[in-house]
């Protein structure tokens, strides 16, 4: 069990310290609750664009990187659809530099027009590079354009297009900082060789003064009850077809996703998934083939994605798949069969808790998606799925008027 001990400053920023004095190392989260849900739909790719942007030097530390190389200490950061976290880990010694630095960017971000010329390019390189040009790169692009059509999910964190990118000023910089990235819109999380009264102190040193932000009313726009299912056909300079079909499903934090995650365990994870072994090793109808979810705060997606063998034409394998998903029904094997995805959960679970900077970042997405203490139950919520859950999930989900399909078709030469 992982123990915590937690602090709300007058700012509200939430402080969250996990102290482990096996390692002579600190992890140091500033997890912001904003990701690409949060931009308007004519500037999206912002939030990454401004993780970009905030690496780009602060009015008292010019070089965010050198000030943290010269302690020892690595750092980066990721955006989701959901939120953007910034983590630094470094000798547990060195541990105020981060509080330095961190709170530095929050509160005197550098908003200077070279650094975001120069980050614009950035992006939009990675924007061609890892959508544009490699092959499948925009599979996601599409998919979640039909499987969304309100929710700003629709598009990806990397955003729409390269133009919304290039149009960004520095007016909607500086605005976008001035209502996401302050400390009641923010979580602290520090782990490791470290004790939870000094913690505390140094967050009220170096975050304490730092004024809250607008206060923020949450509202996305919700996605009506699907009834017709839908399709897209693309054609695309890749090797070989690629099947991708998905069913919206609950968020996150809802009772059902842990027995849905199960499912797709089931399903499509490994060689002895039943998708596996019925159309990859029995029928030879797919050269492989995966299930997964997304853990999105709202409504996320069940999804199976596989390339059919060569000769078989991706309408076939479609047809297929559809037939077997439409008609499933358990059998005596469930038992057995959900108590084994259910042991390999609890070990991905018990994986992700060995090192130090990943029970650091699991504690600040949680407690920003929610609380630390639901991600400290997730191993029994897992353990409590029942039988009938996935008898219920499964009928109720995989219907053919809620499905999403894409057939990412290859250019024939």
């Amino acid at each position: 069990m992982i123990k915590i001990q937690r602090l709300t400053l007058d700012n509200g920023l939430r402080v969250i310290v996990h102290e482990d004095h096996t390692t002579p190392m600190a992890a140091f989260n500033v997890a912001y609750d904003v990701g690409s849900r949060d931009e308007h739909p004519d500037h999206t790719g912002f939030a990454h664009l401004m993780e970009h942007f905030m690496f780009c030097g602060s009015e008292n530390v010019p070089d965010f990187d050198k000030a943290l190389q010269q302690v020892g200490a690595i750092n980066n950061a990721y955006t989701s659809q959901d939120l953007t976290n910034y983590y630094i880990l470094l000798p547990a010694n060195n541990l105020e530099t981060a509080f330095w630095v961190e709170s530095d960017r929050m509160l005197q971000l550098a908003f200077r027009q070279e650094s975001l010329d120069v980050q614009k390019h950035v992006v939009i390189e990675e924007y061609k590079e890892n959508y544009l040009n490699r092959p499948y790169g925009d599979v996601l692009m599409l998919f979640n354009a039909m499987v969304y059509k309100r929710h700003p999910y629709q598009w990806l964190p990397i955003g729409k297009s390269i133009e919304q990118i290039a149009e960004v000023d520095m007016a909607m910089v500086r605005d976008f900082h001035h209502r996401f990235y302050c400390p009641n819109n923010a979580v602290l999380v520090v782990a490791g060789d470290v004790r939870a009264d000094n913690v505390f102190a140094l967050a009220e040193k170096w975050f304490g003064d730092i004024p809250s932000g607008p206060e923020r009313m949450k509202s996305y726009p919700q996605e009506l009850p699907q009834t017709e299912a839908r399709k897209t056909v693309v054609e695309r300079n890749v090797p070989s077809d690629l099947l991708l079909k998905g069913w919206r499903m609950c968020d996150r934090l809802h009772p059902d996703f842990y027995a849905l995650d199960l499912l797709s365990d089931l399903f499509g994870t490994g060689q002895s998934s039943y998708l596996y072994q019925t159309f990859v090793t029995e029928r030879k109808l797919f050269t492989d083939i995966s299930a997964a979810v997304t853990g999105t705060a709202d409504e996320g997606v069940f999804q199976i994605s596989g390339r059919p063998v060569e000769g078989v034409s991706i309408e076939e394998a479609d047809a297929a798949l559809s037939d077997y998903l439409y008609g499933f029904k358990f059998d005596s094997t469930l038992p057995h069969d959900l108590q084994k995805v259910k042991n390999a959960a609890e070990s991905v679970l018990l994986y992700n808790e060995i090192k130090i900077d990943d029970r650091a970042t699991n504690l600040a997405v949680w407690e920003t998606l929610d609380s630390v203490e639901r991600f400290l139950d997730e191993r029994q919520l897992y353990f409590d799925v029942t039988e009938e859950q996935m008898r219920r999930l499964t009928s109720e989900l995989l219907t053919e008027e809620k499905s999403n399909t894409l057939f990412y078709k290859a250019k024939e030469s």
